[in-house]
């Protein structure tokens, strides 16, 4: 008997179950006739009967005898729960609301979660090569590794390929065009682009982007400023980095111990001649509307700015117009991406990019209004 390709009866087994569970035919409603089913898909009717027989036996669907088949719904047995491992790189700066949303999600299928932190870099690494053993009885795993985003990454994320259960990335892209893990992540070069799309109506043409090298989303970020500035006909007149620390705590120390350093990005932002600044988060822009403070340097009257983050945006004595990703969501969505792929092991991949929300406040001011 040949072996390798999948037994045509059980391929249209599962794409039947497929489409049960997207709703193409929902609970109570009639699927089609077998003679139907193989004409439009090109199969023999013992093939589809064969298929129909495997849906019948796992409560899939229903035959009645001179009636046809119907759909059904199977719920979940009330006592089974799932355990899914959770690992990030921290729970403290960016995690709370994406951890929020695997809860939530969590909880609104009877699954248990197991959440462990790495922290970031090699440090992180070091650590997530260790916890291997936590797996063990997990039936999934929701992974944001610790970065950053180099071309090492694509060594070290091969190992995940090698686990022997389901996984998604979160916050976390493929590391090239042939790697098949499934993620939902945020779309940071299309969140810049509708930061400078908010400069340009304002009448800006000049900006500059002050960016933080070897975390994750600076990648999507240098690569929106880019795309985005050429699309929309703005100059570039500055491209400046902050110290490549991908440690929260660590970088804002930094901050704190080295007032100079805002006070030089904001010089030379401001010699360049820009009139907007895409700064990489709400921390750095902070240090800025500080800088600016002590230069008597008005925002946004002299510089509109903009951050890549909305963790503490709102509160600054300058309100921080903010590019805020949809955490809560990425954390709920990961979670259905994972449950989907342990019920439908055969189902597409699912690589998922979500725009974050632009969020306007004081420090670039509102979008001019049309006179008309």
């Amino acid at each position: 008997m040949a072996t390798g390709a999948p037994i045509k009866y059980l391929q249209f087994a599962a794409e039947l179950r497929r489409r049960i569970r997207r709703g193409t035919w929902p609970p109570g409603s009639k699927l089609p006739t077998e003679v139907q089913l193989a004409a439009v898909h090109g199969l023999s009717v013992n093939t589809v009967r064969r298929a129909l027989e495997i849906l019948a036996d796992e409560g899939s669907v229903e035959r009645r005898q001179g009636v046809g088949t119907f759909a059904r719904s199977v719920p979940r047995p009330p006592s089974a729960r799932r355990r899914i491992a959770v690992v990030l790189p921290e729970r403290d700066w960016y995690f709370p609301p994406v951890l929020a949303g695997i809860e939530a999600a969590a909880a609104r299928t009877r699954t248990t979660i197991d959440v462990h932190t790495t922290g970031y870099g090699d440090h992180g690494w070091h650590r997530l090569s260790r916890l291997s053993h936590h797996l063990e009885g997990a039936e999934g795993l929701l992974i944001t590794h610790p970065g950053p985003a180099d071309a090492a990454v694509a060594a070290r994320t091969g190992l995940l390929r090698e686990l022997p259960l389901p996984y998604v990335l979160l916050e976390r892209t493929p590391s090239g065009i042939g790697d098949p893990s499934e993620h939902v992540s945020s779309d940071h070069a299309g969140g810049v682009y509708l930061a400078l799309a908010h400069l340009a109506a304002l009448g800006h043409r000049d900006v500059a982007l002050a960016c933080r090298p070897a975390c994750a989303p600076s990648r999507g970020i240098s690569t929106g400023f880019t795309e985005g500035s050429a699309a929309l006909g703005l100059r570039v007149t500055a491209r400046l980095d902050w110290p490549p620390i991908t440690d929260c705590d660590s970088f804002e120390k930094v901050l704190a111990a080295q007032p100079p350093l805002a006070d030089a990005v904001l010089g030379s932002v401001l010699d360049s001649g820009a009139t907007g600044l895409i700064c990489f988060g709400d921390m750095e822009g902070s240090a800025l509307l500080s800088a600016a403070r002590r230069a008597g340097v008005r925002i946004p009257g002299d510089l509109a700015l903009i951050s890549c983050e909305d963790r503490h945006a709102a509160t600054e004595q300058v309100p921080l117009t903010s590019v805020a990703p949809e955490k809560f969501r990425l954390g709920s969505l990961a979670m259905e991406t994972l449950l989907r792929r342990l019920d439908e092991p055969d189902a597409e991949l699912r690589q998922v990019r979500v725009r974050p929300r632009l969020t306007v406040r004081e420090s670039c001011g509102a979008r001019a209004t049309d006179p008309s």
